[in-house]
């Protein structure tokens, strides 16, 4: 019953029905309902059977105009058919049947009236009113009329019944005009909203087609830079300039994100935020976002600490790049609006459901703080708080991170809280169900018999820092206060390692370089201090948290450059990979990665050149750029489908692009590529489209 009745709405009373056809519609089923009622109560008060027939054939009637002036569409028709049906067929033949009683006229009359005037157009609703008034007025005049003067009816009860029909006329067609003239305001008023509604459209697309050519062309420069830095990365270059690079390469990082946070307008537009879910590394995501902010405060005075639950799952299961881009704007917002003090990030978690954590994070800092007003407008499309007051106007940012990181956040089935005072300083925080993918700790040191530390850093907060990292690990530690029992403690004892600031290391730089024989010796530094180290040793930059201390522990390479090709990886020095791509840049960066994987990489600088390459040289699978001129990338995987020869027709196409507009992927997909990755390339995504679409006996683990 209730599936039919929604049916039936769905079918008569549509949104997206005509204001008219709802009317119509609307119309007839009270009639039909009046008409079946009336039925009944003939049958009780009036007991003729001609009567009940009149009402039940004239329902019959409605429910048929309803019927078919929905299937054809000629609504008005219908509606004037049934206007004839009611006041010249059904209502004059009940009035002769129930004894001519005039008071009735008045009624019927209004009935018609408003039905024509709401479902007629203009021109047919004046002519049936028309006929309707005179027909009402012959139907009164000559028949109640005529049959009272027989009585000797008073010549003045003639005038009332006149003056009443006239008062009942002039009554009924003013409140017609009124309802007619509100229904054209309605239609104006929709036409305006449709005019409005095709103008945003244009306008969104317009947009569309915006941020398409800029996501284009910062990407398409921006993969040429973080690709080089991953190959210089990967070269036998010292400490120092791998930290430099280290740190342009988190700069890049910093700008891409800006320009995702950009390319967000077209999915925050259309309310199509869509979550990608898979494996991710939650120590690599954490390291990422702590680097660039870290990238950001180097030449400022706030202190930037980190609080990571070392129990946490390090694999888990969802849309990282998403959580990735909430954490640095929520990190970003930090570190705009604090000048001074001090700001600290925090990731914790508890057991959620079975196999799924809740994550939690927060970030506090002492900056500016927000006003308790401005507060409920935080998370609002493209809000600026107004901070001239704190000389602060100038700050930059889009307006969109906070309402993203939201609206990202509660595609989660999350939650993202804020508390802050004014001139004191702000905390917000989110917690975000995630899928375990991987029980593995985000640290684990193994073995905590192996290793004793020695701590001797000039800094008291820094060192309860360390202290507190090395109690969560369970590592076996002491504290030297001052130089003389730091020296006699490294004199005197044995350590795995030697953690030593900066300002400390430099103060007894001579000691340590005479002293020091298999102990592993580690610097704390900032991240623009340049360290020079005669013996062996690292440099752990700030701040220290228990990812890279861990690190550091286990005596792993530097964390904070991604390998090129992962531990346990593969190669395919049999595979003969085609690269094709207008800017050379891009074409050479792509090579050399490939190379990492000892592949024949062969290149081409067009669609045109590269089906050359097809038609000469056997390929395993094509790397395809997009936007090239002449044929881009869908026009040429449509010539390379299109080839005679089926083995080269079928290839495995992948497309590589700086396109990452919503929707991208999918457009990608749909035109037959097998696989899409979106520039710059991440080695991860590059890795598993080689494996995926490479055949399985040209890799080598």
């Amino acid at each position: 019953m209730k599936n039919s009745l929604l049916g039936l709405k769905k079918k008569y009373f549509d949104a997206d029905l005509p204001t008219e056809v709802k009317i119509y519609n609307g119309m007839h089923m009270i009639a039909v309902v009046a008409l079946l009622m009336s039925t009944i109560l003939i049958r009780i008060f009036f007991p003729t059977m001609r009567a009940f027939l009149i009402a039940v054939a004239t329902a019959a009637a409605a429910l048929y105009t309803l019927y078919v002036g929905n299937i054809n569409g000629k609504y008005e028709l219908h509606a004037l058919i049934m206007s004839f049906i009611l006041n010249i067929v059904f209502f004059p033949m009940i009035y002769f049947e129930y004894g001519k009683i005039s008071y009735c006229i008045p009624v019927y009359f209004i009935f018609g009236l408003l039905y024509n005037v709401l479902l007629l157009s203009r021109k047919w609703a004046f002519i049936v009113t028309f006929i309707d008034i005179i027909f009402y007025i012959i139907l009164l005049y000559g028949g109640e009329v005529m049959f009272s003067m027989r009585d000797n009816m008073a010549n003045e009860t003639i005038m009332d019944y006149l003056a009443v029909f006239v008062g009942i006329l002039i009554t009924s067609l003013s409140c017609g005009a009124a309802i007619r003239f509100r229904m054209y305001v309605n239609r104006v008023e929709e036409e305006n909203l449709e005019k409005l509604h095709v103008e945003a459209m244009n306008a969104y697309v317009s947009m569309d087609i915006f941020l398409v050519n800029m996501s284009h062309e910062i990407r398409t420069p921006m993969n040429a830079i973080i690709g080089t830095i991953d190959l210089l990365l990967d070269q036998d270059v010292n400490d120092h300039v791998k930290e430099c690079v280290y740190n342009i390469l988190n700069s890049s990082n910093a700008l891409l994100s800006l320009t995702d946070e950009v390319m967000d307008l077209s999915k925050t537009g259309s309310q199509e935020i869509v979550l990608n879910r898979s494996r991710f590394d939650l120590s690599k995501l954490l390291m990422e976002i702590i680097n660039m902010s870290s990238v950001r405060l180097m030449d400022s005075q706030v202190r930037f600490f980190v609080e990571i639950d070392e129990s946490l799952p390090r694999y888990l299961y969802g849309d990282g790049p998403r959580l990735r881009q909430v954490f640095i704007n929520i990190l970003n917002n930090a570190v705009k609006y604090t000048k001074e003090g001090r700001i600290i990030l925090r990731v914790s978690g508890e057991e959620g459901d079975e196999n799924e954590i809740i994550l939690k994070a927060e970030v506090e800092d002492t900056g500016i703080g927000i006003k308790s007003e401005n507060i409920p407008h935080l998370f609002e499309l493209y809000k600026r708080i107004d901070l001239t007051e704190d000389g602060l106007n100038a700050v930059e940012g889009t307006g969109l991170g906070l309402a993203i990181c939201k609206e990202i956040i509660e595609k989660m089935d999350g939650r993202i809280t804020v508390k802050s005072s004014y001139h004191v300083g702000s905390n917000f925080g989110f917690n975000v169900p995630m899928q375990i993918d991987d029980k593995a700790k985000i640290v684990d040191v193994g073995n905590t018999d192996l290793y004793s530390v020695l701590i001797y850093v000039g800094d008291d907060e820094e060192c309860l820092v360390l202290k507190r990292i090395l109690d969560d690990l369970h590592v076996y530690y002491e504290v030297a206060p001052d130089k003389r029992t730091f020296e006699s403690s490294v004199m005197n004892s044995s350590y795995s390692h030697i953690f030593v600031s900066a300002q400390m290391y430099y103060g007894d730089m001579r000691f340590l370089e005479n002293e020091l024989t298999k102990e592993n010796l580690v610097i704390i530094a900032s991240l623009n201090e340049s360290i020079s180290i005669n013996k062996v040793g690292y440099v752990m930059t700030r701040p220290l948290h228990a990812l890279n201390v861990s690190s550091v522990l286990l005596n792993n390479d530097s964390t904070y450059a991604r390998e090129v090709v992962n531990k346990g990886g593969f190669t395919c020095p049999n595979a003969t990979i085609l690269v094709v791509d207008d800017n050379l840049t891009n074409l050479n960066v792509a090579s050399g990665i490939l190379r990492k994987y000892k592949a024949t990489v062969l290149t081409a600088l067009s669609g045109k050149e590269g089906l050359d390459v097809l038609r000469k040289q056997h390929i395993d699978i094509v790397f395809l750029d997009y936007m090239m001129p002449e044929m881009n990338g869908i026009d040429t995987l449509e010539a390379i489908r299109s080839m005679r020869d089926r083995s080269v027709a079928g290839l495995p196409v992948v497309a590589l692009t700086a396109n990452v507009i919503n929707g991208a992927r999918e457009m990608f997909m749909e035109a037959g590529f097998n696989d899409f990755i979106s520039k710059p390339i991440e080695i991860d995504r590059l890795e598993k489209s080689l494996r995926t679409l490479l055949p399985k006996e040209l890799l080598v683990y």
